[in-house]
């Protein structure tokens, strides 16, 4: 009987955690990362402080965007 090469389960490498950048670093490549302006990110950003993953900024931008309103 032929043994199979596949590894179990627990022997995967975990993923890596992805980068996390500041506010600054990510507005200078708003456009690119995430099709908005400065000044649409400026608005989406407005207050925050730290850094984040591009899908964590990502994520706020768009519920900015589609915040009613009043």
């Amino acid at each position: 009987m032929a043994k199979s090469n596949t590894k179990p389960a627990a022997e995967e490498k975990p993923e890596a955690a992805e980068a996390k950048f500041s506010i600054e670093k990510l507005r200078e490549n708003c456009l690119t990362l995430f099709g908005v302006t400065s000044s649409t990110f400026d608005g989406a950003t407005y207050g925050l402080n730290g850094d984040f993953t591009v899908d964590e900024l990502k994520n706020i931008i768009a519920k900015w965007q589609n915040k009613e309103v009043k």
